[in-house]
């Protein structure tokens, strides 16, 4: 296929979701095309100079304890031109996506879907539903673990960058697959245009949140968890996101996932009381039926 012209890409992303934000070409190349762990692969169809479609699968690698290693691509802006549907050309991008996935290499596709596209995935395109990740409201804890906090901005990042901060091992779950990060995956992913991170450090671990409001709620989202000194007991995050709490002031600290190295408390938000609840489906390009996913977090995709 030709060369994807970003420019046509943020044209068309923006004509079919209308963010509060424009997609801006910017971002789609450090997306598609600054990622340590390979470019994405983008099924796409183009159409009088035009671009109609686009399913781009971002590489992510994922471990699993016997040391095997596999590369997902990560589905994501996944569109048709309103101008061109009913034409089958949803099923078209998507086969396209599977011809430029195998020519980078990956082993297959993980989305994050909305409960509502997922059944297409799954019904039409013969994908596999994933157990579901909860929802919750953290519980908080009257006693806090000290972290030092900070916002992080470009020259900061190079610092703690340069300093070793981000030079965290990657431990891996006493089953499934995991999201492999190092300092270079951790640095790239931290460095997303217009994003605003907050990186929260202790001694036994290191959190990455950001801050939204919705309905005039403000509350504290809890994006990635590190484990410095794992344990074979999940550490509960209670001390922990009490100090996120306190320090970006508000009532909520919420958390979408699943990471076995810490207790998740809080109390679950019900899915018919959701926005837009999450569902993971997965389609590997040659028969795999024992994929399983301990971990995976809001940092882990596109979410923030």
């Amino acid at each position: 296929m030709e060369n994807l012209d970003l420019l046509l890409t943020a044209e068309l992303l923006n004509y079919v979701f209308k963010p509060k934000t424009p997609v801006t070409t910017e971002y789609l190349e450090w997306q598609y095309h600054e990622n340590p762990a390979g470019s994405a692969c983008v099924g796409y169809l183009l159409e009088a100079n035009k671009q109609i479609s686009n399913y781009a699968l971002i590489p992510k690698i994922l471990k699993n304890p016997q040391g095997e290693k596999i590369i997902l691509g990560v589905g994501v802006d996944l569109a048709v031109s309103p101008n061109s549907r009913g034409k089958g050309l949803f099923r078209k991008t998507v086969e396209n996506s599977y011809e430029a996935g195998i020519k980078g290499n990956l082993d297959g596709i993980l989305g994050v879907a909305n409960s509502q596209s997922s059944p297409r995935m799954t019904e039409a395109m013969g994908w596999r539903k994933l157990p579901s990740f909860d929802f919750r409201l953290l519980k908080l804890s009257k006693s806090e673990i000290g972290l030092e906090t900070f916002r992080l901005e470009p020259d900061l990042l190079k610092r703690f960058t340069a300093e070793g901060v981000f030079d965290l091992e990657t431990f891996t779950n006493s089953s499934g697959f995991s999201p492999h990060w190092n300092a270079e995956l951790l640095n790239w992913r931290l460095s997303r245009p217009g994003a605003d991170y907050y990186l929260h450090i202790s001694e036994s671990a290191l959190l990455v949140t950001t801050k939204i409001s919705i309905g005039g709620i403000k509350m504290a989202v809890l994006l990635k968890t590190f484990p410095v000194n794992p344990n074979e007991v999940p550490v509960p995050i209670a001390p922990f996101v009490s100090g996120v709490a306190r320090y970006h002031k508000t009532p909520f600290v919420t958390y979408w996932g699943e990471n076995p190295h810490f207790k998740m408390n809080g109390l679950k938000i019900p899915r018919k009381f959701q926005p837009s609840p999450l569902d993971l489906v997965v389609h590997f390009f040659e028969v795999r039926s024992n994929f399983e996913l301990s971990e995976f977090e809001l940092l882990d995709f596109d979410a923030f």
